[in-house]
């Protein structure tokens, strides 16, 4: 992992105070692959169902607010370092 992935592993850590081991972190490799684990996670702790396009949308806001990229190009299929240019 490249130090702009590493940064924001951080900051999703932190925001949805949570802990991504990093042999899990280096196999989410996309979007839609982080939001899954980071839903399964949050569903884990919690006794009531997890909102997930609220998770996908704080989730965006993270990845725009680290990365600069645009919200639309922040999609599930959209791989970190190929396609949202992360290192």
């Amino acid at each position: 992992m490249g130090l702009d992935t590493v940064e924001l592993v951080m900051a999703v850590e932190d925001h949805f105070q949570i802990e991504i081991p990093d042999d899990i972190a280096t196999t989410l490799d996309t979007v839609g692959l982080l939001h899954k684990f980071l839903v399964s996670q949050l569903q884990r702790r919690s006794l009531l169902p997890v909102d997930r396009a609220r998770v996908f949308c704080e989730l965006r806001d993270i990845i725009c607010r680290q990365s600069g990229v645009e919200p639309e190009k922040v999609v599930p299929e959209a791989y970190f370092v190929r396609d949202l240019l992360l290192d």
